[in-house]
């Protein structure tokens, strides 16, 4: 290998010979070393750009971004829930570690502090294309009967229209079904009205009896005739499905033996209280679960029992013009799962302000809702 060179007005000629191999792995070094020189890079979950639509995955276009944006807002401002819209091409793009779109989806919500804080009331609905996935991610202050209505939802008017390419539809449907479904003044355990009537309501009362119970039904005798339902729902005399013969209840003692660990664990520390019916002539038995609304635990997303207790410290107090940050710490009393993360504090709001801030509330979720793929 020769190179020529110029040094004033003459010219030299240089043979490089066996030193050109090392000149050629020192340029490589180089540039195997440049990025790391750099700076690692940082990954990052999406920026909350927006308090109702982030549609990262452009999925909607800009009549149709208009349209959900005016109904999330218009739900949050008639029931106060914060509901919110993220598409993305990909949960990978983001390098975020996550494995599957519902941790990632868990970790974003409590990132951007989707919800309420008191009543962690949030909902989100992610939509990832290139995954090929959707998800419903809760609040954790919803109740489990919650989980089966984001199934439902899913299930039956997102997946059928994105498995058709309408993507678009599929989503802008999907938001209209939370707007219905969600609002608190007609929770899905006592509203016989709903699109989706979850099993632990379908089981023991008929959608005919249920609406026509409802509309008969007005002030006060509603309520009372509620009661009367939930009292019933979990009193009545049961059947054994396998011979047929009446089975019996079994009080708070008895029924331990037939309760899973976490499951005496949560009666333990009264998060949800368990019915065991057993037939005292072939031995089958059903266990029943009454979740206790107000406990102060949560579902753990580890062992999946409500036996998490979450507490928040404040790092930085939030400001009218600057975002806080505070440090939360997860324990579940059942399988000794702890998890410690920064959750971003919304700014202040000044007396003026309206809804339509592009922070969270400070909600947070213990990874309730419900997925789908297609």
């Amino acid at each position: 290998m020769w190179i020529k060179s110029v040094v004033g007005h003459r010219f030299w000629t240089v043979r490089l010979g066996r030193s050109r191999y090392w000149l050629l792995a020192m340029v490589s070094a180089i540039a195997l070393l440049l990025p790391a020189l750099a700076g690692p890079v940082q990954a990052a979950y999406p920026a909350f750009a927006d308090a109702y639509v982030n549609d990262y995955g452009q999925v909607l276009s800009a009549s149709e971004k208009s349209q959900v944006r005016a109904q999330l807002e218009q739900f949050r401002d008639r029931t106060g829930v914060q509901a919110v819209l993220l598409t993305v091409n990909s949960i990978y793009d983001y390098g975020t570690g996550d494995a599957a779109i519902e941790p990632f989806a868990t970790n974003l919500f409590n990132t951007w502090g989707i919800g309420n804080a008191a009543r962690d009331d949030g909902i989100l609905l992610l939509v990832a294309p290139g995954d090929r996935k959707v998800r419903i991610e809760l609040g954790s202050g919803y109740d489990r009967s919650y989980d089966r209505v984001a199934q439902a939802i899913i299930d039956d008017a997102i997946l059928p229209q994105f498995r058709q390419g309408n993507i678009a539809r599929g989503t802008a449907i999907g938001v209209n079904e939370i707007v219905e479904n969600f609002d608190p003044s007609n929770p899905p355990a006592v509203n016989p009205l709903l699109t989706y009537v979850p099993p632990a309501v379908a089981d023991w009362v008929s959608p005919e009896l249920a609406i026509g119970g409802g509309l008969a039904a007005g002030g006060v005798g509603a309520v009372s005739g509620l009661f009367a339902l939930g009292h019933w729902k979990r009193h009545h005399k049961r059947t054994c499905p396998q011979c047929q013969v009446e089975m019996e209840r079994l009080d708070e003692q008895a029924d331990d033996r037939y309760l899973s660990p976490g499951q005496r664990t949560e009666e333990s520390i009264k998060s949800v209280d368990y019915d065991v019916w057993l037939c005292g002539s072939c031995g089958h038995h059903e266990v029943f679960d009454y979740s206790s609304f107000g406990s102060g635990y949560q579902k753990c997303p580890g062992c999946r029992h409500k036996t998490m207790k979450v507490s928040t410290c404040t790092l930085v107090s939030p400001t009218y013009h600057s975002t806080g940050t505070a440090e939360v710490s997860e324990a579940c009393q059942f399988c000794d799962r702890t998890h410690h993360y920064t959750r971003i504090l919304p700014r202040v709001d000044p007396p003026s302000s309206s809804s339509s801030s592009s922070s969270g509330g400070g909600g947070s979720s213990s990874g309730g809702g419900a997925s789908g793929s297609w």
